[in-house]
């Protein structure tokens, strides 16, 4: 029965009859599907560098992936900040009387702050 191979370059199928198998001196066979393959490698390009390779298309498609996956992050991310600054905006004037209540309550009591303990030391 014949075999059906991958090309060693691109990765597309090789049907039985046709591309072109190279035996290297050291024994390793490459097998190519079509003579563009043949001349990409015999120029050194790299396939992962093609878009249209296996190779090169499964990168593109990774880079396409994570820049919808970072899109979507920063939407999240921003939408999150704007809910941070919604709520640090309805609780800014609440902390600031709290904190203006909380120095009169100091100084209604008549205690002494570090400072003036200080001065009275010295």
């Amino acid at each position: 029965m014949a075999r059906t191979r991958d090309c060693d370059y691109c990765g597309a199928d090789i049907d039985p009859g046709t591309g072109t198998m190279f035996v290297r001196v050291d024994g390793a066979t490459v097998h190519y599907c079509s003579s563009k393959c043949e001349k990409n490698a015999d120029l050194g390009r790299e396939a992962r560098n093609l878009e249209w390779t296996e190779a090169g298309g499964a990168r593109e498609e990774s880079a396409e992936d994570d820049s919808t996956e970072e899109t979507a992050a920063d939407a999240d991310v921003a939408e999150a900040d704007a809910s941070d600054d919604a709520d640090a905006e309805e609780e800014a004037p609440d902390t600031d009387a709290d904190e203006a209540d909380s120095e009169e309550a100091d100084s209604d009591d008549g205690e002494e702050t570090d400072e003036e303990a200080e001065e009275a030391e010295a």
